[in-house]
């Protein structure tokens, strides 16, 4: 029930923000008009693109794609979540920031289709959006505060249990404060027989501090749903007491209260979890990574490889032949080196890269893995003799990497994600080293822009990427890829 009070509202304001990004196309239009530039052009010496914007049909194709666009920045930056924290100053900034990144990627998307269409009017239209968006966004967190004050339209929760699940459960709670939601309290079941018979120990509460009290035993929980008006039931750290939680689930259903269970059943720290179903047959599905879903933010994270790697590769284009050419004049062998790397979840590819080495590079390695100077199943030397003049110029500077933009279009690879591993490393992999697979590869990753291989322990490297992995989010990706940049220019910690 409190995912669908969650999901509705979230519905509505998509709803309504798809039909204030149509009105926001044709008020710009109007604005932007003949009539209104002719009158501008009086006054103020502006370029002809603002006087003659054509029939508003031809810029139905803007409309098409600002839509998908504008719904993908505003989920990404946090427009659908919940209100309770949030000032005029943040959604303000939320919504300037969508419109900044829609404007920004549709005029690169146009300007790569060779389609000609006013930047001004895109401009307008965008800035219109941000400014309906705040406006609309504003209003509505006027009107919760109005009917949170005066106690309105509240729903009375009941949470079973007292340890770290209810806890932060109720935090949970309190931070969407929009949906209406009260805890009345917690029922203590502590001392209550597990699955084995055996006595749950009665440790200490988690919630004994908080505002919210314990106010029923399982031997008085049919009493208080009574005496409280409960509306619904929330199961937590079921594991422990699930024959005690069976019998209350019963009785809640047969009063007709709506009863719900924590979703991390086994408290194993999951990343979210989602109902779904095969058939008839219901199934609750665990993402300990974000790696593992099909959300808007990693659709837009897949948006954005595909159109910054096609930029770069083509603007960078004549800098590649010159590279190629090199090569070839320095050393024997082919262009490009191609070696088996390990992607998502296990998944082999091959990995692209301008060849830096002599031409028998891997059958000389066994020779130098005694050198090894990164602690782990990871093979790295400060002066690898296998490497080429132009090699090392081009490891300096990453230059050999940029071939992997083929394998970011094609998919095997991000712009950002952990660095893929070779098939013989992965097999000496710890089980929570397994992780770094659970997200695609990258070009450059908290490792990358943190020393690279000034960090000689693998240990190390991984911890950073599980820790990117655990914490991921589209803006920490943006911020990844702004400090590779001088990274890559200063060429530094590069071997």
């Amino acid at each position: 029930m409190l995912k669908a009070h969650w999901k509705i509202i979230s519905f509505l304001e998509r709803i309504a923000d798809n039909i204030l990004i149509v009105v926001a196309f044709f008020l710009a239009h109007k604005i932007r008009s003949t009539n209104f530039g002719s009158f501008v052009h009086q006054y103020l010496p502006l370029p002809s693109d603002l006087q003659n914007l054509g029939e508003i049909e031809r810029y139905y194709l803007v409309l098409g794609i600002a839509l998908p666009l504008f719904n993908a920045s505003l989920s990404i930056f946090g427009a659908y979540r919940s209100m309770r924290k949030y000032v005029a100053l943040k959604l303000l900034r939320v919504s300037i920031v969508s419109g900044l990144i829609t404007f920004l990627c549709l005029g690169s998307l146009l300007y790569i289709l060779k389609l000609d269409f006013s930047r001004s009017f895109i401009g307008l239209f965008t800035g219109i959006c941000s400014l309906l968006f705040f406006i609309e966004r504003f209003s509505v967190l006027l009107l919760l505060r109005f009917f949170r004050t005066r106690g309105k339209n509240f729903r009375n929760v009941l949470i079973v249990g007292t340890g770290v699940q209810a806890r932060n459960l109720f935090f949970e709670i309190g931070a969407h404060g929009q949906m209406g939601i009260k805890v009345q309290g917690f029922v203590d079941v502590r001392g209550a027989t597990n699955l084995r018979g055996e006595t749950v120990p009665e440790d200490d509460s988690a919630v004994y501090d908080l505002q919210a009290r314990i106010i029923s035993t399982a031997e008085t929980f049919e009493e208080t749903l009574k005496r409280f008006a409960i509306d619904e039931v929330i199961f937590t750290d079921v594991i422990n007491t699930f024959p005690v939680v069976h019998d209350l689930a019963e009785i809640a259903t047969e009063e007709g209260i709506h009863v719900t269970f924590a979703a991390d059943l086994f408290s194993i720290g999951v990343f979210t979890s989602e109902v779904g179903n095969i058939g008839d047959i219901p199934l609750l599905h665990f993402h300990p990574s974000p790696g593992g879903q099909d959300s808007m933010p990693l659709l837009f994270k897949r948006f954005l490889d595909i159109l910054i790697s096609g930029i770069v590769l083509v603007a960078f284009l004549p800098i590649f032949i010159i590279v190629m050419i090199a090569i070839r004049i320095d050393s024997k062998g082919p262009v490009f080196f191609k070696q088996k790397r390990v992607g998502l979840n296990g998944r082999h590819f091959t990995l692209l890269k301008f060849r830096s080495m002599v031409e028998n590079a891997e059958e000389l390695l066994n020779d130098l893995k005694e050198k090894n100077e990164m602690k782990g199943p990871v093979f790295k030397i400060k002066e690898d003799p296998r490497i080429t003049k132009v090699g090392k110029v081009l490891r300096k500077y990453s230059l050999d990497e940029f071939p992997q933009l083929l394998n970011v279009l094609k998919g095997d690879m991000s712009l950002v994600g952990p660095r893929p591993p070779l098939p013989e490393e992965v097999k000496f992999y710890k089980r929570k080293q397994r992780k770094r697979l659970s997200m695609r590869p990258g070009l450059t990753c908290s490792w990358q822009v943190s020393g690279r291989n000034e960090i000689p322990s693998f240990e190390e490297w991984a911890k950073m990427d599980l820790e990117y992995i655990n914490n991921w989010s589209l803006k920490r990706d943006l911020i990844l890829i702004a400090r590779t940049i001088p990274v890559v220019i200063l060429g530094t910690g590069a071997r």
